[in-house]
């Protein structure tokens, strides 16, 4: 039987936020997608090089940059608000929505342009996870987009200020850890689907 540590005197004990153990199964679960591929992958070198290269990396790059300027505006965003600045906040985090919409727009060209040339999810094994991967993160995507909307229209009234300012706090740093992610988990789908093999 192990033995007791009880947090020493006058240390209040803390659960790791909820938050975190999300991004951390949903990265392994990316992750598992991530070793999957790489799998199939070694199997059929010449189909996924050759389905890598009708790709256009220019499209991947952008949308690359888009999210890590979007992510900065975040950050941005999310400083200020910690710091009691919420009109800023508010501000930023419009203007980083702004940006991200870029990303939507640049991914329902890129797909409106992959199934004009009829490539689909059964096209080859590389685009089913051509489709399965982006649809997802584009999943995450949106999803973000309506965390930081919530966010951008400000902690509301309900509650005492201290009370709704703490909330706003953790929000804000939970919905920021959140976009980030999504913007790191685009890095890697970007290097594995229009890098690895491209030429």
């Amino acid at each position: 039987m192990q033995p007791r540590i009880d947090a020493p005197h006058g240390v209040v004990p803390t659960r790791t936020p909820p938050i975190w153990t999300f991004l951390a199964l949903d990265c392994a679960s990316f992750g598992a997608f991530f070793l999957a591929f790489m799998v199939e992958r070694m199997d059929q070198v010449e189909l996924f090089d050759r389905s890598a290269q009708s790709l256009d990396a220019r499209i991947g790059f952008a949308n690359a940059c888009i999210l890590i300027t979007s992510s900065w505006l975040v950050a941005a965003a999310c400083q200020a608000g910690l710091a009691g600045r919420v009109p800023a906040a508010r501000r930023l985090l419009a203007w980083a929505m702004a940006v991200a919409a870029c990303f939507g727009v640049a991914k329902v060209y890129e797909y409106w342009g992959k199934l004009g040339e009829g490539i689909t999810f059964a096209t080859n094994d590389f685009f089913v996870f051509y489709y399965a991967l982006t649809g997802i993160h584009l999943v995450h995507y949106l999803v973000g987009m309506v965390i930081l909307g919530i966010l951008a229209s400000g902690p509301g009234e309900f509650g005492k200020p201290a009370e709704i300012a703490a909330r706003y706090r953790a929000w804000l740093t939970g919905g920021a850890l959140y976009w980030h992610m999504v913007d790191l988990l685009w890095i890697f789908i970007f290097s594995l689907l229009y890098l690895v093999g491209a030429r």
